[in-house]
Formats: C-alpha cells, sequence, structure tokens
C-alpha cells in the first residue's frame, strides 16, 4: 500500500522534525504517488528523505558563495528540479549498474538519482572548479558512498574507461549531436545516453546525417514525454541506446 505523507512524518515523529524535513517528506510522498510501485518504494524511504534534505541544505548555503542555481530555496528546488530529475524513475527507466552525468553543475539530475538508485556507482564530471569542489562535499557529506566526482572536461578527460557505462545522463548541457559524440565512446553494449530536452531539440533525430551515424553505430533514438506536478511545458527525455552486440546487423 502507497504511504501518504501523513504516515511518513507520523512515523518520523512530527514533532521531532525540521521544516525542511516536513516539506520534503511531504512533498516526496506526494511526486512518489506518481511513479510506478517499485520506484515509489525508493523514494518515500526516511534514508532518501533525509539525504534528500542534507542535499538542500548544502545547496542553499554553497548558492550563496557560487551561483549553483537561480533559486535555492527548498521548495523551488524540489518543484523544478528534483522531480525533473527523477523523470527516469517517473517513466520507470531500467536502474542502471555505472552512470556518468555530463556537466553536473549543481547536482542535477546525479545526486537526486544517486540518492534513488544507492546501488548505482555514479560519476559526476565537472569543470569548473567550484561547483566540482561543491559536488565533492555533496559526496562526503550526504553521504554518496558510491559516488565520484572527477573536476574534468569530458571531452578530455583520460580518467573514464571506454564502453563501461550503461547510462550517461546530461540535463541542460549541450546539444543532442555533441552529447552524442561526448557519450558514445563511454557507453557499453545496451547502453543509454539519457538528455532532459526541449521540444527545438528534438528535429536533429529527424536530419538524415544524423539518423545515418545512429544507424552506423547501431544507436537507437526515442523520445518520452512526461507531466510534473505545478509545471505546464511538457517536458521529454530523448534517450539514444546502444545494441548489445548480439543484436546487431
Amino acid at each position: 500500500m502507497k504511504q501518504t505523507p501523513a504516515t511518513i512524518i507520523n512515523r518520523d515523529a512530527k514533532a521531532n522534525l525540521s521544516p525542511l524535513e516536513v516539506l520534503v517528506a511531504e512533498d516526496i510522498a506526494a511526486f512518489g504517488s506518481l511513479v510506478p510501485s517499485g520506484n515509489h518504494e525508493r523514494l518515500v524511504s526516511p534514508l532518501f528523505v533525509s539525504s534528500l534534505c542534507a542535499f538542500l541544505s548544502l545547496l542553499a548555503e554553497e548558492n550563496a558563495h557560487v551561483n549553483l542555481t537561480a533559486n535555492a530555496e527548498p521548495r523551488v528546488v524540489l518543484e523544478r528540479h528534483i522531480h525533473d530529475s527523477l523523470a527516469p524513475l517517473l517513466l520507470n527507466v531500467a536502474q542502471p549498474r555505472y552512470l556518468l552525468d555530463i556537466g553536473s553543475g549543481g547536482g542535477f539530475p546525479a545526486v537526486p538519482l544517486a540518492l534513488a538508485w544507492p546501488e548505482t556507482a555514479v560519476t559526476l564530471v565537472e569543470s569548473i572548479g567550484k561547483k566540482a569542489r561543491f559536488l565533492q562535499r555533496v559526496v562526503d557529506l550526504v553521504p554518496l558512498p558510491r559516488t565520484t566526482v572527477l573536476a574534468h572536461r569530458i571531452e578530455t578527460s583520460e580518467a573514464l574507461s571506454r564502453s563501461s557505462f550503461d547510462m550517461i545522463t546530461a540535463r541542460g548541457v549541450a546539444s543532442v549531436e555533441v552529447l552524442y559524440d561526448y557519450a558514445l565512446p563511454l557507453l557499453a553494449p545496451g547502453g543509454k545516453l539519457v538528455m532532459w530536452k526541449g521540444e527545438n531539440d528534438l528535429a536533429v533525430l529527424e536530419e538524415s546525417r544524423f539518423r545515418s551515424r545512429m544507424k552506423e553505430t547501431h544507436c537507437t533514438p526515442s523520445v518520452l514525454a512526461y507531466r510534473l506536478p505545478g509545471i505546464e511545458r511538457r517536458s521529454k527525455l530523448v534517450i539514444l541506446q546502444v545494441a548489445p552486440i548480439g543484436t546487431r546487423k
């Protein structure tokens, strides 16, 4: 049976919770009711809620000194960034074993996904030193024991093994074609490049030159649309999946 905001708060003794903890518990319980049942349980767990509170606190603290997001008020971050980062769970995208996030910035989508998928080994790549140092603080203090931060540019990093990630994510970073170029050498057979994109970004998927490139590299595109509570626009995940070796023609 799905839990409600009230059941989560009562179990954790509401009188002893901070206002941030109450806000996050209520918000995540409401958002979690929209996702498939297996993912719902991950999101409403006390560990996920408490870890997300720690992340939001660190983000608000650091944003006073480093421009990580336009508005670090927790309610705004939950609505605009946390829910959107969790779109793969909303759409029931399979959990990867090894995830690489390109241009992690303030931690979206990688930190919420690392919290929701604690069994996944996550690598964050961020070329701006101040942001990379913030991400390392998050990893150390939340904590995220299976997460690694690399203060590198993705296109020049020698620390990343080829064909080693079964999911690569990118939100608000570069174009579809540029990300494809970055990700393709790093994706394992069967791996997915998952990008948060708008309607204007989809035209490249119909261009004959790009479609030929995808065919040559055994890569299949798909577009998954979703709606978020409180957000009018219809959002999209663009997924480019490399075929497993045994299925290639």
